[in-house]
């Protein structure tokens, strides 16, 4: 816990640093939420198949799904969402300039009852 999946379209001219872009996310969730970085599972993917809006070409999407264990208020997971959204627009701002792109955070609560660890003791928080 936390799962991170950042997904971008295959248009996304010249991607950013993806390693340094995790890291970073990483960094905001202990920041914002408390959660250890050495809890962080995060992938990227980048999406060849896709279609935004019309399907033109000059249509791109950014989106980045966040799961992490309930229990943190809506208030936070706000503040957490509206600052993983800047973190990905500064990230993704050369491909803003030149793309209809759209940019998306979606923060979803793991069920404690139903998320198993090994080992146990890593599921606190700071």
């Amino acid at each position: 816990m936390p799962h991170l999946t950042l997904e971008y379209s295959a248009n996304v001219p010249d991607p950013p640093d993806i390693q340094g872009i995790l890291r970073e996310i990483h960094r905001v969730l202990q920041e914002t939420a408390g959660i250890k970085i050495a809890n962080c599972k995060s992938r990227a993917r980048i999406a060849d198949e896709y279609v935004v809006a019309d399907g033109g070409s000059s249509h791109a999407f950014v989106h980045l799904d966040v799961r992490i264990l309930e229990g943190r208020s809506v208030e936070l997971k706000k503040e957490l969402g509206n600052r993983l959204l800047e973190t990905l627009r500064e990230h993704f701002s050369s491909a803003e300039a030149v793309l209809d792109l759209q940019t998306t955070v979606e923060i979803r609560d793991i069920e404690r009852a139903s998320y198993f660890k090994h080992p146990e003791g890593t599921l606190t928080i700071l």
